[in-house]
């Protein structure tokens, strides 16, 4: 329709039926995983104070400096649609006392949730995106990284999506990426007149991000530059070790790169994405680490903590649809009016996936058996005075070549699942 007063901003989309139904089936399945895990969901705010990011993520990354969607309210306080939600659940979970009483406790929460960054829309990358993500409170140790890690890769396998690969790194602790940055500063400084003006504010503010860069010039640049792997300590090394051991046990495959250290200035020791060739540039599906020292930044308590944020967006793009359900129609064909508001609810309350279908009652049969067709429908219930009064319904298979069957209430559910 061209003459509608509005139409849908630049880098937002309408999501539509086919498409919501992919991420609905999605959603299920990891809320249903997350059980397992022993994971709770929480409910983030779309706005948070601007303040939390800046001191999060950091107030020289892209997010911040271009990205955000920030005004000041009418109490004057800057507020922001949320950017990324590990802040914003590491806040909530503070400030709700459920990872800490007189020490920090264990505790696994996931979130589904909108959110909000003004970039430049392309294939795979919208202004408004979903985000799952999920967080272990609690424990410094390698063993949530693996179960974190066993997770992301069992929910892949349980969407069928095979062409996805873990790629990780560790950048081990603070004192280690400040000598790799004085030696990255060193090196991209000979070539500071390939950069713009931004990537020079870059490397002198945080030259690690240059590492992240997608300008195709810069490349080779970027592979040649030294690596953070001889600026380890032991410790982290060990570690690392320790996890890329368990994940060969545990058939995950992976690819240590060795220049992936993360956008975000709050990671330490385990980083990871997962990636993938279907998507263009936005390669990165899932992606995420370890981040033992935020809750000091947001708050003033030190509690261990490792996560990811999956773009649920990219994964539905590359999620084939199952249709796990079935469409049935339903054709009323009674002469005398009486009602069929108690079949249909009955109908609607059998513990089985489809989506039921009302024929319009003032077409013929033949015209309703055409419409429920058309509407692929695998099966048609015909409802006549002769049903209604014995409570019986007759079964039209339309997609399998089986004979009409008059058959009893308490059989249409084995008669679904025979054709689900």
């Amino acid at each position: 329709m061209s003459n509608l007063i509005s139409k849908k901003i630049r880098g937002f989309r309408d999501i539509l039926p086919s498409e919501a139904n992919k991420f609905i089936f999605i959603e299920n399945i990891i809320n249903k995983m997350m059980l397992s895990y022993n994971a709770e969901q929480v409910r983030l705010p779309a706005l948070e104070s601007l303040n939390l990011f800046k001191r999060s993520i950091g107030e020289t990354s892209d997010i911040v400096t271009k990205e955000m969607y920030s005004f000041d309210d009418r109490n004057g306080d800057t507020l922001c649609m949320i950017p990324e939600g590990t802040a914003s659940c590491l806040r909530l979970a503070l400030e709700n006392n459920l990872i800490y009483d007189r020490g920090p406790k264990k505790k696994r929460l996931y979130y589904i949730a909108p959110m909000f960054r003004h970039e430049r829309p392309q294939k795979g990358r919208y202004r408004q995106f979903t985000q799952f993500g999920v967080e272990f409170y609690g424990d410094q140790s390698y063993h949530d990284d693996i179960d974190l890690l066993l997770f992301i890769s069992n929910l892949f396998i349980n969407l069928d999506i095979n062409d996805i690969k873990l790629h990780l790194n560790t950048i081990g602790c603070n004192n280690d990426r400040q000598r790799y940055s004085s030696k990255l500063i060193e090196y991209f400084s000979r070539y500071e007149n390939h950069f713009t003006d931004e990537q020079k504010k870059t490397l002198s503010k945080n030259p690690l991000r240059l590492l992240d860069t997608k300008d195709p010039s810069l490349q080779d640049i970027v592979s040649s530059a030294p690596s953070i792997d001889d600026f380890i300590n032991k410790n982290a090394k060990q570690n690392f070790d320790l996890i890329k051991n368990e994940l060969s046990n545990l058939n995950i495959a992976f690819v240590h790169d060795t220049k992936l250290v993360r956008g975000l200035d709050y990671y330490n020791d385990l980083v990871f994405e997962w990636k993938t060739s279907r998507l263009g540039s936005q390669d990165a599906v899932c992606a995420g680490g370890r981040y033992d020292q935020l809750s000091s930044i947001i708050g003033d308590k030190e509690i261990p903590a490792v996560g990811f944020a999956m773009g649920l967006d990219r994964v539905v793009e590359l999620f084939e649809d199952k249709n796990t359900f079935i469409n049935i129609g339903l054709a009323n064909i009674s002469k005398k009016n009486h009602s069929i508001h108690k079949l249909v609810q009955y109908i609607r309350d059998l513990d089985c996936d489809f989506k039921l279908k009302i024929m319009d009652k003032n077409k013929t049969l033949t015209k309703q058996i055409k419409q429920a067709d058309k509407e692929q429908c695998e099966l048609l219930i015909i409802v006549g005075d002769n049903e209604i009064s014995n409570n019986r319904l007759t079964v039209k298979h339309l997609r399998a070549e089986q004979k009409d069957r008059n058959v009893s209430l308490a059989e249409i559910k084995d008669i679904i699942l025979e054709s689900s």
